[in-house]
């Protein structure tokens, strides 16, 4: 099957959850489709970009980004601005015209207009997030009532005439979660949804005898340091939780690993907090570590660090929004605790007793060896795109 598949950003480096769930979902997924692959490219240059893609992709495409005009500028909300290539669309347009694909996947709401409206070949819109639910989030939550939080409000605004207008034009949506599938039908009425949620390699995450026991005391946070939600549980976690559990356990610390951590962030280091920015392998970090940390406080995104943590028998504690959608049991494959005091004790019980946290890490790595495989998530997509371009269905407007 012949897929022309188009996304807002390189998918390489593997420095973000988005970049790595869109690059093992290639990667997979080409086994037994050929793929054509179309990017806006990154403002700086991506060496090594084209030698980590061409082997999974028929063919690649590279093309700039553009200044939005007046009138686009008015219109579109802030990622569509930012992600704006007339190149790509002049592409996809004529990659279109000249005919042969089965499918096209768009990688993200954002792409929703690129194709146009006279279509013969059925669309999936990808959803990494609901941006809608993660941005209407950041807009409640804000707590500064000035002009910002007005222009945050109007490109919420844009952003769900965005997704309206996608849910008129494509039938068929993939998700992450069921609870993001479930949001979008509610809201739109017998949408096809499909849910692939995001895995993890299980050739990389295979434990290294050389490092040893896990260290006692670290707990660690996963994810990038320049995404609002991460950067919201950091905060809330050293501020409010940390404190709660060094009266217990005045050793404890925060290990905080995650690539371009912003200033509010770097304020956080000292003492009992230590920043590590971007690393090139999360692995050993994980393996080290008592337990990862999710005290996530708004929805979104594709809750890789969970999945790549339980792969390696870490233990986890995680607010029940951090591991939405993972269909993860508390108590039995990680504990999950909403309150300030409920995240302390629940991570203290980790610190205290490591032989059963060792236990309950232990079956959540086998729980996400079984479902959360890279291959296993890259055939259901397949899966999927073979029943949609099969079905005969062109997704059409309704």
């Amino acid at each position: 099957m012949k897929v022309l598949f188009v996304c807002p950003f390189v998918p390489w480096p593997l420095v973000n959850g988005g970049k790595i769930r869109t690059f093992h979902l290639l990667r997979t997924a080409s086994a037994e489709a050929e793929i054509h692959l179309r990017m806006i490219a990154e403002p700086e240059p991506t060496p090594g970009a084209a030698e980590a893609l061409a082997p999974w992709c028929k063919s690649l495409g590279f093309f700039p980004r553009s200044r939005p005009g007046r009138i686009e500028r008015w219109k579109l909300p802030k990622l569509a601005r930012w992600f704006h290539s007339r190149a790509l669309l002049a592409a996809v347009h004529a990659d279109l015209a000249r005919g042969g694909f089965r499918l096209v996947h768009l990688d993200e709401l954002l792409l929703a207009r690129i194709v146009p409206p006279e279509r013969s070949v059925p669309v999936v819109q990808h959803h990494h997030k609901l941006d809608t639910v993660l941005y209407g989030s950041l807009a409640q939550n804000s707590t500064v009532a000035n002009v910002a939080t007005l222009s945050r409000r109007f490109d919420l605004w844009k952003l769900r005439r965005l997704e309206a207008e996608s849910a008129r034009r494509y039938r068929h949506h993939l998700l992450c979660s069921q609870g993001d599938a479930d949001t979008l039908r509610t809201r739109y009425g017998a949408l096809d949804c499909a849910v692939v949620p995001s895995g993890f390699d299980p050739q990389s995450f295979q434990p290294e005898p050389s490092l040893g026991a896990r260290e006692p005391e670290r707990l660690m946070f996963l994810g990038s340091m320049d995404y609002g939600p991460n950067v919201e549980a950091v905060r809330h976690f050293v501020g409010a939780i940390l404190p709660r559990i060094q009266r217990e356990r005045p050793a404890a610390r925060l290990e905080i690993v995650g690539a371009d951590p912003l200033p509010e962030v770097r304020a956080l280091a000292g003492t009992s907090v230590q920043l590590s920015g971007r690393v090139e392998r999360v692995q050993p970090y994980l393996q080290r570590a008592s337990a990862l940390v999710v005290p996530l406080l708004i929805g979104g995104g594709t809750r890789l660090k969970i999945v790549e943590a339980l792969a390696l028998g870490t233990p986890v504690v995680s607010t029940t929004i951090g591991a939405q959608g993972l269909g993860l049991e508390h108590g039995r494959h990680l504990f999950l605790a909403d309150g300030e005091a409920e995240f302390a004790a629940a991570t203290l019980r980790i610190l205290a007793d490591p032989l059963e946290a060792a236990r309950m890490g232990e079956r959540g790595r086998l729980h996400v060896h079984e479902h959360f495989r890279w291959d296993v998530l890259g055939r259901e997509l397949v899966d999927y795109w073979e029943r949609v371009a099969f079905s005969g269905a062109l997704s059409p407007s309704r």
